[in-house]
């Protein structure tokens, strides 16, 4: 299987026109892992696409910590790091090869590049990308529920059995969601005058 048939194969892929799809695979690079190989370091900056041809990879949050979770394993023709292609922000977890893995791998300056050549090629992922954030915010609806009775003054959320539970506390209940507590500006102020009182 060639690069582009390896594409079209790929959901976020799949409804682009044949012509972009050589044209992408052209920009693309294969890529051998070992077992145990990290291809992708949580806080690092990296902005490539992955799609796997052969093999297993797992997403793994806070690898090496005492919090360390393995959320989810991918397998051929599943993709990881996306969202490197938009954004430049850090990677929010990292994966490591559970087996020799081989996968094809899109830079996110080749496609830029690519994209001020043919235009068109940004209108298909941007629409790709719109399919990408349905399916989360459809995953979403499904886990929290549609519609969350908030109380205006706490932020409390009522339950199917009537009871108010802390908003950080349900979403972690009905969600793989972690929270880590700060406090922001406006509160500081409000709760801390004295601390504020020369500026």
């Amino acid at each position: 299987m060639n690069s582009a048939e390896l594409l079209s194969k790929v959901s976020i892929f799949s409804l682009m026109k044949k012509e972009d799809l050589l044209r992408v695979a052209q920009w693309a690079q294969y890529h051998l892992f070992h077992e145990g190989d990290v291809i992708i370091r949580e806080g690092d900056h990296d902005r490539r696409l992955f799609i796997i041809v052969s093999g297993e990879v797992e997403i793994i949050k806070g690898s090496g910590s005492k919090n360390e979770r393995r959320l989810q394993t991918f397998g051929p023709q599943s993709y990881f790091g996306e969202m490197a292609l938009i954004d430049g922000l850090v990677r929010s977890a990292s994966v490591v090869a559970k087996q020799e893995t081989q996968v094809l791998c899109l830079d996110q300056l080749n496609l830029r590049q690519g994209i001020a050549e043919y235009p068109g090629l940004a209108i298909e992922l941007l629409q790709m990308l719109s399919r990408r954030i349905r399916t989360i915010e459809k995953s979403m609806i499904n886990t929290l529920g549609s519609l969350l009775p908030v109380c205006a003054d706490c932020k409390k959320i009522r339950e199917a059995d009537g009871s108010w539970t802390p908003i950080e506390k349900y979403i972690a209940g009905h969600s793989e969601t972690e929270f880590s507590h700060s406090i922001c500006p406006e509160c500081s102020k409000r709760l801390y005058p004295e601390f504020y009182k020369d500026q």
